[in-house]
């Protein structure tokens, strides 16, 4: 399963075209990526038959989140689930590096049949395995997004196999800095059954079909 990041409509149909399995609808992808806009998410819904799962994230200060903050990500929710996306991307952290798992329980009473993927707020987690475990024991969390607790997944890939060969019931998503030349090391080193990329299948600016088939090739080995 091949995610890539789109953060315009002309992004999420390209790399429809260019053959994505799902995408990620991001905003902002300066600062690491925030909530789309309502118009945005509608927009894309119309435009690709692909699966969307939709970041999420009021801003890019911390993932420890105020009640204003946790009323605005409940709001997005329910937005999201009633124009029909696929899933939402999204966590949360209390302020001692846990999983904040009341608010997490709220999510998930919001999300309805949403696919829910808990997002790199994990990467800054006290201890990524420690929060895994965690979630692990919320059955509605479909998958994280992590690179293992580094800057890229590359770097991460030894944590990343620890979470996937620790946590069975969860799918773990690899994310962060990975390249078409690696991603085999990474898949091998890893085992990972999906794949989340942004810049890898970028050519000047523009999904690239070439690489998007290289990417998708050595997942289904």
């Amino acid at each position: 399963m091949l995610e890539i990041i789109a953060a315009t409509v002309e992004e999420a149909t390209a790399a429809e075209r260019a053959g994505a399995d799902r995408l990620e609808l991001v905003s902002a992808l300066s600062e690491g990526g925030l909530t789309p806009s309502y118009g945005l998410i509608r927009q894309v819904l119309s435009s690709v038959e692909i699966p969307v799962h939709v970041l999420v994230r009021p801003h890019s200060k911390s993932f420890v989140y105020s009640k204003a903050d946790q009323e605005t990500i409940i709001t997005d929710i329910d937005l999201i689930r009633e124009l029909g996306a696929a899933g939402i991307v999204v966590g949360s952290l209390t302020a001692d590096g846990r999983v904040d798992e009341g608010f997490l329980g709220r999510i998930i009473k919001h999300k309805g049949d949403l696919s829910l993927t808990f997002h790199r707020a994990i990467d800054s987690s006290r201890d990524i395995l420690e929060a895994a475990e965690v979630l692990a024991d919320f059955p509605e969390v479909d998958r994280i997004l992590t690179s293992g607790g580094h800057a890229t997944a590359l770097e991460g890939q030894a944590v990343i196999a620890q979470l996937i060969e620790q946590n069975p019931d969860l799918i773990v998503l690899p994310g962060s800095g990975i390249t078409v030349e690696r991603a085999e090391e990474l898949l091998k080193a890893t085992q990972a059954t999906e794949l989340h990329v942004g810049s890898a299948v970028l050519v000047d600016g523009q999904v690239d079909a070439d690489k998007v088939a290289a990417l998708k090739q050595l997942l289904a080995r």
